[in-house]
């Protein structure tokens, strides 16, 4: 029984020999570009934590004009952890005085797919702080509003931002009618 399954097998691989070895092949071939495609990634990611660094460093040494090149090149290369770092340390530092630029960068960061959803409301939600600081009220609202609609962690800081730049701005029904949003979150 045994010994006519391994000739059957046999007799079976020496007919398909040219097919087997093809798809040994292909295998090895994927294989090979999946490996190159994973060690060429990781020198990516290091390359682009190497240029984080060096713009901090030139930060730290007053040289703003190619520490704010650096970090353009970062957020555009849409990486999910220094792209919004980036992002960060040209406004904190006041490199770009832009506000359409870093709004638009903010945007460019907010489409990166391979950031998670949460990371994205937060965000979303620094960005709305940054409008409130520019006072752009219809941009506020627009960044805001999807993380209010959804079942979010970030939903009530982003319910009571928007409803306290509303006080501020005197705009109590305004306020009020996102306060009682937050209410009714918050009896759910």
């Amino acid at each position: 029984m045994k010994t006519n399954f391994l000739e059957q097998l046999i007799v079976i691989v020496k007919k398909n020999i040219k097919k087997l070895v093809s798809i040994l092949i292909v295998i090895i071939i994927l294989l090979f570009i999946f490996l190159f495609n994973q060690n060429l990634q990781e020198k990516n990611k290091i390359q682009v934590a190497d240029k984080y660094v060096k713009a901090t460093i030139l930060i730290k040494q007053k040289n703003t004009k190619e520490s704010k090149l650096i970090l353009e090149d970062i957020i555009k290369k849409n990486h999910q952890f220094y792209s919004p770092l980036a992002l960060y340390l040209l406004i904190d530092n006041g490199i770009e005085a832009d506000n359409e630029k870093i709004i638009n960068f903010f945007d460019i960061i907010i489409k990166n797919s391979s950031i998670d959803e949460e990371n994205l409301n937060l965000l979303k939600i620094k960005k709305a702080i940054f409008l409130i600081n520019i006072d752009n009220e219809e941009l506020i609202v627009e960044t805001l509003n999807p993380i209010i609609n959804r079942d979010s962690v970030w939903k009530d800081l982003s319910i009571k931002l928007i409803s306290e730049y509303f006080l501020s701005k005197d705009q109590k029904v305004k306020a009020n009618e996102y306060l009682q949003l937050l209410e009714i979150n918050n009896n759910k």
